[in-house]
């Protein structure tokens, strides 16, 4: 489990391939498509996220890619990386753009299990953090963070959001 709450893990370094540093990668082909352009990922080493840029990326049969990270140029080095989980700060999860965080008021919130915990009836901003004040059916008040790697799904058309909500954070 990834203790960074703006890191997901995307993937993880299997083996080496040849000798100028290539990393064989699983999980990353999600990442090779036109939504996606990543430039740089973070390596788990010894639980602190360390950042790597990409050099190269390209895919592997189904479910591989080989990947080279630039300063990553002999197979010592690319050795010391394998079985090392990759993460990233994924942000295809955001909103739609023409649908602003203000817009959501009167919206309801939704876990992921499917437990509705209320309607939004405000937008804070806790010194750069925005938070959804929902006010659940016991009018109670609860504070979820409004950001765009928790929010799983929107429907504009329902007015419902769909959101992990981090644990324990209804009983707060």
């Amino acid at each position: 489990m990834v203790n960074h709450p703006h890191l997901t893990e995307i993937g993880k370094i299997q083996r080496t391939h040849g000798v100028n540093g290539e990393l064989q990668v699983s999980g990353l082909n999600d990442f090779l498509s036109e939504n996606h352009t990543l430039e740089s990922v973070f390596l788990s080493i010894e639980g602190i996220p360390i950042p790597f840029f990409i050099a190269s990326i390209r895919p592997k049969g189904t479910n591989l890619v080989l990947l080279t990270f630039e300063d990553i140029t002999t197979l010592k080095l690319a050795q010391e990386l394998v079985g090392h989980k990759i993460l990233a700060e994924v942000t295809s999860k955001q909103p739609p753009e023409e649908l602003s965080l203000d817009n959501l008021i009167g919206f309801t919130i939704v876990s992921r299990l499917g437990v509705q915990l209320g309607i939004i009836v405000a937008l804070q901003d806790y010194s750069g953090n925005l938070i959804f004040e929902v006010s659940n059916p016991t009018n109670n008040k609860l504070l979820i963070p409004a950001s765009p790697d928790l929010i799983m799904e929107i429907d504009e058309e329902s007015k419902t959001i769909i959101i992990d909500v981090p644990e324990g954070i209804t009983n707060l």
